[in-house]
């Protein structure tokens, strides 16, 4: 009988401390985010990569770090989640890259493209015009400063149905075009305006900005659309012409 409560104590203390072993080691709810960042200056000249914010929208507290001479950052801690990060440093605005999955794999979740950020424009617009040549449209850009072989500038073309077009009030928006000539010309033919949805014989205005060679545009996804915090501001009103 002795034997048999013996036998007993010791199954049942077995059984305790394996239950209890079971819930000691819980599943990891949060890691690190890792990354880095290239930066340049509005063209193509590489700059100090330090000092850029880092940080995970909509945390509370904010989860945020800056950048180091390599350009690398970690954010500590991040609960498991998909995440819109957000960039900054003063000269180059707010960019966000959106989409980050963060999932339990064991270990950092290691962000492996490398997004490159430009300066905010010192390009400015001076004078624009639209003329149609034919079925063509030819917009001619002045710069400031000039642009040439040795100094080349960038800008970007907004277009839209309405007078009020602008970087923020757009059908459609250029890409980045390299200016080495003042003005510089861009051809739009019919085709080109067709595929952006201006139909023959109606009017259709376009602006233009200065903008960086490294642009860093980013979708919103509250509202869909691209916000370009490169753009330079300081520019002439839009101007508008019939679609051939």
């Amino acid at each position: 009988m002795k034997a048999l409560c013996t036998y007993l104590f010791f199954a049942l203390f077995f059984v305790v401390g394996c239950s209890k072993n079971s819930g000691s080691d819980p599943a990891p709810t949060k890691a690190n985010i890792t990354g880095s960042v290239i930066l340049y200056d509005a063209g193509t000249n590489l700059l100090d990569k330090s000092g850029m914010k880092v940080s995970v929208e909509g945390t509370s507290p904010l989860i945020s770090t800056t950048t180091d001479n390599a350009g690398k950052f970690t954010l500590a801690d991040v609960p498991f989640g998909t995440y819109t990060l957000v960039y900054e440093k003063a000269g180059y605005g707010t960019s966000k890259k959106s989409g980050i999955e963060h999932k339990n794999t064991g270990t950092s979740t290691v962000i492996t493209a490398i997004p490159s950020f430009g300066q905010v424009s010192a390009t400015t617009i001076t004078a624009l015009t639209a003329e149609v040549v034919g079925t063509d449209v030819l917009v001619n850009a002045t710069t400031n400063p000039a642009g040439n072989s040795s100094n080349k500038r960038y800008l970007r073309f907004f277009y839209a149905s309405a007078g009020n077009v602008s970087n923020t009030s757009y059908n459609n928006f250029s890409a980045v075009y390299i200016a080495q000539i003042n003005p510089y010309t861009h051809t739009l033919s019919k085709s080109d305006l067709n595929s952006m949805g201006f139909v023959s014989g109606t009017t259709a205005y376009i602006r233009a900005y200065g903008e960086s060679f490294w642009s860093n545009d980013y979708l919103d996804i509250t509202n869909g659309k691209t916000v370009f915090p490169n753009i330079n501001s300081t520019t002439t009103n839009p101007v508008s012409f019939v679609v051939p």
